[in-house]
């Protein structure tokens, strides 16, 4: 089997550079393309998925089910939303983006810059707003995450499948934290953009887990 973590197409929010958190954000025209041309570039190197897993927001479900080739077509007159859950698609919530509470949807680069150098150049001393998570709550979420598919794994149902989990960026962040065991302080090294893949591999115990970039996605945005 194959296990693939994808984040999400990209937003108006995202273009905005405003914090999306826990927020129902729709792709936006941009990002559906982008979850296109990733169904084409994992068609073409025979990884399309056969299982999909997403966070509930509707950025995610929309985005696995574009790049998986799960006909939305029934669902084109309304807005992509929580409330839409395609049977080949599973839910789970552990894959939801860090919520950022009272601070969500809005541009902190203009209203609190001293918040975005706390939150991404310092997560370690990192303190949420009203409302919001910690890290430590958002690798645990990751952490259920992967001992959930590790036990799959490990008990044989995904044998002959490419799962594709459908996440965000700091909930991913938070796998790639749980998985490599860097300090807080490395939360952010590396980037996710929009639609990007890695592969994921989990050993046995832990001890040997790793993941690998397929594609570093496309513009870098929040």
């Amino acid at each position: 089997m194959r296990l693939l973590l994808v984040r999400h197409g990209q937003t108006d929010l995202n273009v905005q550079k405003r914090l999306q958190g826990s927020s129902e954000v729709p792709l936006n025209l941009r990002g559906k393309e982008q979850a296109k041309l990733t169904h084409d570039f994992l068609k073409e190197r025979d990884l399309l998925p056969t299982k999909v897993i997403s966070s509930p927001l509707g950025r995610a479900i929309e985005t696995g089910a574009i790049i998986a080739g799960i006909d939305l077509s029934d669902y084109k007159e309304r807005e992509i939303s929580v409330d839409y859950k395609p049977d080949a698609i599973e839910v789970d919530v552990n894959l939801e983006e860090m919520s950022f509470g009272i601070y969500e949807r809005h541009n902190m680069a203009e209203e609190n810059p001293e918040f975005l150098v706390e939150c991404f150049d310092r997560p370690e001393i990192y303190q949420p707003p009203l409302n919001g998570e910690s890290y430590d709550e958002v690798v645990a979420r990751a952490g259920k995450v992967i001992e959930k598919m590790r036990g799959r794994i490990l008990a044989g149902e995904y044998d002959d499948d490419v799962v594709m989990m459908v996440s965000h960026g700091a909930l991913s962040h938070g796998i790639f934290e749980y998985i490599k065991k860097t300090p807080r302080s490395a939360y952010w090294d590396v980037d996710f953009n929009n639609c990007a893949i890695v592969e994921i591999f989990l050993s046995y115990n832990g001890e040997d887990d790793d993941y690998k970039y397929i594609t570093d996605g496309f513009e870098k945005n929040w």
